[in-house]
């Protein structure tokens, strides 16, 4: 069974394999991390905690779109596939166990 990129609208997402939509989440979500962390950064806000947040509402943001445009049902797990590998980065940063 290959991997395969598909489109859903404008952005690609994988399919092929099993839980390939919460993968694409996943993706999603450190895209959207990084993104935030590093305007965070410049801006002087603490990195972790605005990717968390940026994330957060990314994959919130795209349940609510699911629901009031495609019709289909909020899925939790794609939220947290969306904010599992933010959150889990601030979990491990710096082989701290510090949540500041």
């Amino acid at each position: 069974m290959p991997v395969k990129i598909t489109f859903q609208g404008v952005l690609p997402e994988l399919s092929g394999f099993k839980h390939a939509d919460k993968v694409t989440h996943a993706i999603y979500g450190v895209v959207i991390g990084v993104i935030a962390a590093f305007f965070a950064v410049k801006l002087g806000l603490p990195p972790y905690w605005v990717a968390l947040t940026a994330a957060s509402i990314a994959g919130v943001g795209k349940e609510i779109y699911d629901a009031k445009v495609r019709k289909v049902e909020w899925d939790i797990w794609d939220i947290i596939a969306t904010i599992s590998l933010p959150l889990i980065a601030i979990l491990f940063k710096d082989g701290s166990s510090t949540w500041t």
